[in-house]
C-alpha cells in the first residue's frame, strides 16, 4: 500500500516526467538547459585547494613594495578574509592576521624572516600567504576605479614548504571595484570610502579560493566558467 508520504514525494517527479514528454512530442522545444539547472543547479566553482582544517592557520598580507597606500586597507583585506574562513568553518584555529603583519613590521633584521618564520612567530603552522603586486588607487581624472592584483600561496610553516600551488610564482587574482558597484571616486571621501570597499572584495576573493562557491558571488576577475 502506498504511504501518502509517498505519494508527495512521488508527485514533483512525476510533474517533471509529463514536461518532458510534453516538450518531447513538440518540434522545437530546447528543455537541455532548464533540465541541467533543475538537476544539477546553479553552476559553482570548487574550492582550489582544502586548508588542512585541525592546523592553526594565520593570513599574512605582505606588501613589500607599500603598494597599498595605507595599512586600513590591508586591514580591512585580511578581516574579510578571516570573516569568511570562520563563516565557513575552513579551519578550527585562526590566528589574527594583523599579528602576523605585526611581527614582520617589527622585524629587526631588516626584512629576512621568512614567511615560516613568521608564522611560527605567532604559533601558526600555516600561513595563507598573499604578495601584493599592483594597487591601483581610485582617480576621476584618469577615469581609474580602485584594482588589487596579489598572488597567493599556503605555507607549512613548520617545514617551510609550500602546500599549494604548485607553481613557485604563486595563484595570481586582480580584484576591481567595477561600475557595477560603484562609480569613481570624486573627492577623497569617496575615493577612501571606495577603496575601503574594494579591500573587502578583495578579502573576499581571497577567501573563495578554499570554499566552494556560485559563480555570480565569485569576487575576482580572472575565471571564467
Amino acid at each position: 500500500m502506498t504511504s501518502h508520504s509517498e505519494v508527495r514525494h512521488r508527485a514533483p517527479l512525476m510533474l517533471l516526467m509529463v514536461v518532458l514528454m510534453s516538450c518531447a512530442a513538440m518540434s522545437g522545444c530546447n528543455i537541455v538547459g532548464p533540465i541541467f539547472f533543475f538537476v544539477a543547479g546553479p553552476p559553482k566553482y570548487d574550492a582550489e585547494f582544502v586548508l588542512p582544517k585541525d592546523r592553526a592557520t594565520v593570513i599574512f598580507i605582505d606588501d613589500p613594495r607599500s603598494q597599498i597606500p595605507r595599512r586600513a586597507l590591508r586591514v580591512t583585506m585580511v578581516e574579510a578574509a578571516e570573516k569568511q574562513f570562520l563563516e565557513k568553518g575552513l579551519v578550527d584555529d585562526l590566528v589574527g592576521g594583523q599579528s602576523a603583519l605585526h611581527v614582520a613590521q617589527s622585524d629587526r633584521s631588516g626584512g629576512q624572516l621568512s614567511v615560516a618564520e613568521i608564522g611560527r612567530a605567532v604559533d601558526a603552522e600555516v600561513v595563507v600567504w598573499v604578495t601584493v603586486d599592483s594597487f591601483v588607487r581610485a582617480d576621476v581624472s584618469t577615469n581609474n576605479e580602485p584594482s588589487i592584483s596579489f598572488r597567493v600561496r599556503v605555507v607549512d610553516a613548520a617545514d617551510n614548504q609550500v602546500l599549494w600551488p604548485s607553481s613557485p610564482e604563486g595563484r595570481s587574482m586582480t580584484v576591481r571595484l567595477s561600475s557595477r558597484i560603484g562609480s569613481v571616486a570624486n573627492d577623497a571621501g569617496a575615493q577612501s570610502t571606495m577603496e575601503l570597499k574594494m579591500a573587502k572584495n578583495a578579502g573576499l576573493a581571497l577567501s573563495q579560493l578554499f570554499y566552494k562557491h556560485l559563480t555570480t558571488a565569485h569576487a575576482a576577475e580572472d575565471r571564467s566558467i
